[in-house]
C-alpha cells in the first residue's frame, strides 16, 4: 500500500525534500490539512502556526532553489512542541488556566536548535496541566484522545505530543519527562519516545515541573526519526545549568550494528505486581527476537521496590513541583485543577528532611542500577502495566489488587527519571483489546547510541507495523 505523505517517516521525507521531490510547502500543507481534519476529535493541538508554519517552508525551499544544501535530515519537516517549551512570540499555556495568555518572550534552547536544524514549528500540543499528570484529561482544554480508541486516554504528560503524532498530525514532537510523561502516553498511542540522558538536551525555555527529574525528548513513528531528533535537539547549553558538556554523536546514520554478544537484563523486580498475561506475552516475543540476532537476555531483581523507588521519587518530584508553584498556589488556588492542587497540597506536606533523605536514597538507587549497567549493555521492562484505560477511569484491578491508574503507569518509568539515565520506548505488540503495548529500554549514562541501536534492531525484528483507527 502506498503511503499518504503524511503518514511517511522523517528518513523517508527527507531525501525527498533535499531532491526536490516534494516541497517543504506541500508537506506543511498536507500536515495542517491533517490537524484540521483531526484536532476536534483528537485534541491535540492549542495552538496550530499555520501562516508561520508556511512562511518557514517557503523560505526553507528557497534555499534549496538558490543551490543551497539542507541543513539537515530535518530540513522543512514539520514538528510540534508540547505546550510547555517557549517559542517567541506564541502562546506558551503549560495546559493552564493560569499561564492562559502568557506570551512567551524568547525561543527554548531547544526550539532554537531544530529551526537550525530546519524543522518547522506547525504548532503546540495540549498536555495534562502544568505536566503534572499521566491522563491527558485536561480540565481547561479538554481531554486528548487516544487515535487508537478515543473513550480512552492518550496518556500523559505529553498527551497531545503522542497522540499527534500516532494520528499522522505530525512527524514528530518535543515532549517533556519527569515520570514517564514521554513514554507513557508514546506506549499507550503505539509510537517511539525517547528520554535521553539528564543534560543532554536542555531544558531552558521550558517550563518546570521538578528541576532535578525533568528531560526534554522526541517523539516519533521510528527509531531512526528519534536518533535524527535527538541529533538536532542535543548538546551543551550554558543557560540550562543540569546541562552536560558531551559529543553529540551522528546517530541516525550509525544505526546499523551487529547486536551478537550483547547483554541485555530484565528487570523483573521493580514491578509491584505479576504483569498481565498479555504483557507476558510482549517479553517472551522480544526475549525470542532479542536471541535470534545475538543478544543474551537475563533476568534478574533490583535491591530496591517499587515501593522504595517510589518513596524516593515521591518527596522529590512532589516537593520541587510544590516550589515552583508556590506563589501561584498561595494566590490562586482556584485556577488550578482539582488534582493538580491536591498534588501540590501532598508536595507542601513533605519536610526538608523528606527531601534530603529521598536525594541520599536517590544516589543508592543510581549507584545500584548502574552497578548492573556495568554488566550489561541496558536493561528492559514493559512500559506500563497496562494499555491505555478509558477517559475517566481512576482504578485498575491488576494481579487481583485494586490500584489507581497513576501508579499503574508510572511504576516502570520512574526508576529512569530518578537515576538520569536514557530510556525508550518502542511499540512491541497489542494488548487483547488491539490496544498498543509498549517495551521500555534504558541503557548506560549519555550511551543513547547503544540504546538507540537495540531498540532499531527489536523495531527492525518485530515489525510493528499496525495503524491507529483514527490516522
Amino acid at each position: 500500500m502506498v503511503k499518504r505523505l503524511v503518514e511517511q517517516s522523517i528518513a523517508e521525507l527527507s531525501g525527498k525534500i533535499a531532491s526536490g521531490e516534494v516541497s517543504a510547502v506541500e508537506v506543511v500543507s498536507k500536515t495542517i490539512e491533517q490537524i484540521k481534519k483531526l484536532n476536534k476529535t483528537i485534541n491535540a493541538f492549542i495552538t496550530v502556526l499555520e501562516r508561520q508554519a508556511v512562511e518557514d517552508a517557503e523560505r526553507l525551499d528557497k534555499e534549496l532553489r538558490l543551490g543551497g544544501r539542507p541543513r539537515s535530515m530535518l530540513h522543512g519537516i514539520p514538528v510540534a512542541l508540547k505546550d510547555i517549551i517557549y517559542v517567541r512570540g506564541v502562546r506558551c499555556t503549560a495546559g493552564s488556566r493560569i499561564l492562559n495568555s502568557y506570551v512567551a518572550e524568547y525561543d527554548a534552547t531547544v526550539v532554537k536548535k531544530l529551526r537550525e536544524a530546519g524543522a518547522v514549528i506547525v504548532g503546540t500540543n495540549n498536555l495534562h496541566e502544568f505536566a503534572s499528570g499521566v491522563t491527558g484529561v485536561n480540565p481547561h482544554y479538554g481531554a486528548v484522545r487516544n487515535p487508537w480508541d478515543t473513550e480512552r486516554i492518550a496518556g500523559g504528560s505529553s498527551s497531545g505530543s503522542a497522540a499527534a503524532v500516532a494520528a499522522c498530525m505530525v512527524f514528530a514532537s518535543v515532549g517533556t519527562d519527569t515520570s514517564g510523561s514521554i513514554r507513557i502516553p508514546s506506549a499507550l498511542c503505539g509510537v517511539v519516545g525517547f528520554k535521553p540522558s539528564y543534560g543532554r538536551v536542555s531544558k531552558f525555555g521550558v517550563i518546570p515541573l521538578s528541576w532535578s527529574l525533568d528531560h526534554v525528548g522526541p517523539i516519533t513513528r521510528t527509531v531512526r526519526d528519534a536518533a535524527i531528533m535527538l541529533k538536532a535537539m542535543a548538546g551543551f547549553d550554558y543557560s540550562d545549568d543540569a546541562s552536560v558538556f558531551v559529543d553529540v554523536l551522528d546517530y541516525p546514520n550509525m544505526l546499523e550494528r551487529d547486536m551478537k554478544n550483547y547483554r541485555i537484563c530484565y528487570l523483573r523486580d521493580i514491578l509491584p505486581h505479576e504483569p498481565p498475561s498479555y504483557i507476558r506475552k510482549m517479553l517472551d516475543r522480544v526475549f525470542e527476537k532479542l536471541n535470534s540476532i545475538g543478544v543474551e537476555v537475563a533476568e534478574m531483581g533490583f535491591k530496591y521496590s517499587a515501593e522504595q523507588i517510589r518513596g524516593c521519587w515521591a518527596p522529590i518530584r512532589l516537593g520541587e513541583a510544590a516550589a515552583f508553584h508556590d506563589e501561584w498556589y498561595r494566590t490562586r488556588p482556584g485556577d488550578y485543577g482539582d488534582d493538580v492542587r491536591k498534588m501540590l497540597e501532598r508536595g507542601r506536606g513533605f519536610s526538608v528532611i523528606d527531601y534530603v533523605k529521598a536525594q541520599r536514597l536517590r544516589i543508592e538507587i543510581r549507584n545500584e542500577l548502574l552497578k548492573i549497567l556495568d554488566a550489561y549493555h541496558a536493561v528492559v521492562t514493559p512500559t506500563t502495566l497496562i494499555p491505555a484505560p478509558k477517559v475517566g477511569e481512576e482504578k485498575i484491578s491488576l494481579d487481583g489488587e485494586v490500584i489507581d491508574i497513576y501508579t499503574a503507569l508510572t511504576t516502570a518509568t520512574i526508576l529512569f527519571n530518578i537515576t538520569g539515565v536514557p530510556a525508550i520506548t518502542i511499540p512491541a505488540g497489542l494488548s487483547g483489546e488491539k490496544l498498543p503495548l509498549g517495551l521500555q529500554i534504558a541503557s548506560r549514562p549519555f550511551d543513547e547510541l547503544t540504546l538507540l541501536r537495540l531498540a532499531y534492531s527489536l523495531e527492525r525484528e518485530m515489525g510493528f507495523s499496525q495503524r491507529p483507527l483514527v490516522s
